[in-house]
């Protein structure tokens, strides 16, 4: 694993693990390619996602995986705002356990765009 988060966790080891399985089991608990969507949409609203990725199709996915891209991009700025009728549409696509990871997964997103934005490597090395 790389990225920002792990590089600021470099100094300890027993924690850089226990985040990468954390992160690990929320990832595998949803499809692969609905966590990779989730990260690139996150990625997009921080203005960091990869310049070299394809734009998400949506109007070919299905509703459920549209309402979870929905709800994703307004998890860093608007996460107050969300409704619970969208939280109802991302539970009816995924099942509450995988709302729970969906959850974990878009945070984790939210976090490590964050982290590599203000450089927290570089941060962590000074403090």
């Amino acid at each position: 694993m790389s990225g920002p988060v792990f590089a600021a966790l470099a100094a300890r080891p027993e924690l850089a693990a226990h985040y990468a399985a954390f992160r690990e089991a929320a990832h595998q608990a949803l499809d692969p390619a609905l966590v990779a969507m989730v990260r690139q949409a996150i990625a997009a609203v921080h203005g960091c996602a990869d310049p070299e990725a394809a734009p998400i199709d949506e109007a070919a996915l299905d509703a459920g995986t549209q309402a979870c891209l929905a709800y994703a991009r307004r998890m860093p700025f608007e996460h107050t705002a969300i409704t619970d009728a969208e939280a109802a549409a991302v539970v009816a696509a995924l099942g509450e356990p995988g709302y729970v990871a969906f959850s974990v997964v878009a945070a984790l997103a939210d976090a490590e765009c964050r982290a590599g934005l203000v450089g927290l490597p570089e941060l962590v090395e000074q403090g």
